[in-house]
């Protein structure tokens, strides 16, 4: 578990602070409307690496219901974290729902990436 961890965070630290510039949560959003999943995905993944704090809950909720990515917990429970961190009042419901499909452990290591990544935007 414990390189998983590392890998995770690895991962999650990299696409957090190497986004492009392009990053663009309205292309993330229109590529949604036209059922573009996969271009939303990646739209909101640059827009929320870049910063965009309305692209966290768009990208954590993707990773929740598996639309335009496999369905991840993990990553849903640390972006929906970033989104109540950016002051998303919804976000809060939806990582508890996305914590109650996770072991305990797993929650453990999602906000200990959490921790990190509000340390790292400063706020």
């Amino acid at each position: 578990m414990k390189t998983y961890r590392k890998r995770l965070l690895m991962l999650a630290l990299a696409a957090l602070f190497s986004a492009p510039l392009q990053a663009d949560l309205e292309a993330g959003l229109a590529a949604y409307a036209q059922g573009n999943y996969a271009e939303a995905f990646k739209q909101y993944q640059l827009a929320a690496d870049a910063g965009d704090s309305d692209a966290f809950g768009k990208l954590a909720g993707m990773y929740l219901y598996g639309v335009g990515t496999e369905k991840d917990y993990i990553n849903a429970y640390i972006w929906f974290g970033l989104a109540q961190h950016g002051g998303d009042k919804y976000a809060e419901k939806f990582k508890l729902a996305a914590s109650s499909a996770m072991s305990l452990e797993q929650v453990k290591q999602a906000e200990e990436t959490l921790a990190v990544y509000k340390k790292r935007l400063g706020k």
